[in-house]
């Protein structure tokens, strides 16, 4: 399958950039090697693309909603870096912190301008999906997509750049806060340790439900599929329609309709209970006794 293919490929393509990044070359070496080497392996990826055919539709809008953003953007990232380093002027640190927040405030005015497909992209919304992420889409939704780069259709869809430069934007703006603070910025970085939820998705939807109706995600101003979709992102599970699966919550007759919740209650003071009994080592608890 393509998505294989393309993670092996992204792989191949992060270890080139660390190489780079290790190298002695200097930096307007290195930065110029990044453009070059993702350019390089995005077009390695549209000519695998092209000799493969999509066995469904929600795989090609997998491919262009998810994987051929992941490419892009690094370019993008990388060819705005080198662009904004080039084009920085010479003076004080006072005088390159106005420019770096100049280029900042760029960035904003994207995010503003483009709002309602960043808020697409944020929800992780999928209704739009058939006309955004697939090829040869007569009618798609201009509204929504102003922008469209790659004129090739054989390796773009309405939505794939734009996803892929909100992406590269979220990286630019972190790089030109760091660069303001005067801080190092590695971008793209993932977290190595990767967290699978064992246990049964329905108790994961518990916590969900749980977290959304105490309101203690961005101030309770968080729809319960935003944040469903974020716990199956982190914890690499499909938990499914979040309404459909509370019915099974609610249908629940013979144990607590919370159970799993409950049961956490009486995990946690279990242990509370187990840290406060008698240790025969303890003076303080001895003296007591």
């Amino acid at each position: 399958m393509i998505k294989e293919i393309a993670e092996s490929h992204y792989k191949d393509v992060r270890e080139a950039l660390e190489k780079i990044d290790s190298s002695d070359q200097s930096m307007v070496a290195q930065r110029k090697a990044r453009v070059e080497t993702t350019s390089h392996y995005l077009t390695g990826l549209k000519e695998k693309v092209l000799d493969y055919s999509f066995n469904t539709v929600d795989e090609e809008v997998i491919f262009f909603k998810e994987i051929k953003p992941k490419f892009s953007c690094l370019l993008i990232f990388y060819s705005d870096v080198e662009r904004i380093e080039m084009d920085k002027p010479e003076g004080g640190v006072s005088h390159l912190k106005g420019y770096y927040e100049n280029e900042l405030k760029g960035i904003k005015r994207f995010f503003d301008v483009n709002r309602q497909i960043y808020a697409y992209y944020r929800s992780e919304d999928d209704y739009l999906d058939p006309q955004l992420f697939v090829r040869g889409v007569t009618d798609p939704p201009r509204w929504l997509c102003k922008l469209r780069i790659d004129q090739d259709e054989r390796f773009s869809t309405a939505g794939d750049y734009m996803f892929a430069r909100i992406m590269a934007n979220e990286q630019i703006a972190r790089y030109l806060e760091n660069a303001i603070s005067g801080l190092e910025f590695h971008p793209f970085t993932e977290d190595e340790i990767e967290t699978n939820w064992t246990g049964e998705t329905i108790n994961l939807l518990e916590i969900a439900y749980g977290i959304y109706c105490t309101a203690q995600v961005n101030h309770g101003k968080i729809g319960i599929g935003e944040l469903v979709r974020k716990f199956e992102k982190v914890f690499n599970v499909s938990i499914g329609r979040p309404y459909r699966r509370f019915l099974e919550i609610k249908l629940r007759k013979r144990l607590s309709r919370t159970k799993y919740l409950d049961d956490m209650v009486k995990a946690v003071n279990k242990k509370i209970d187990d840290e406060d009994a008698y240790d025969p080592n303890d003076k303080k608890t001895a003296i007591k006794s």
